[in-house]
């Protein structure tokens, strides 16, 4: 019998993740960006904010713009 795997959506914007009856692991869900898997909401909270500051794009999660 394969494993059961249930996608459940989290607090923060554009991560989402994949629970099987093992582990519960996280992943940016943002079109047309593949990123590998994390082991904690909040690491990938921050990878999104990074993906976004390289598109140009304000960060939506942790971090924040320095004002200069």
């Amino acid at each position: 019998m394969k494993n059961k795997m249930n996608y459940a959506a989290s607090k923060y914007k554009h991560v989402a993740s994949i629970k099987t009856s093992n582990e519960q692991t996280w992943y940016v869900n943002i079109n047309g960006v593949s990123k590998s898997k994390f082991y904690t909401e909040r690491e990938c909270a921050i990878a999104v904010d990074k993906l976004l500051i390289g598109q140009g794009k304000e960060p939506v999660n942790i971090l924040t713009r320095l004002n200069k």
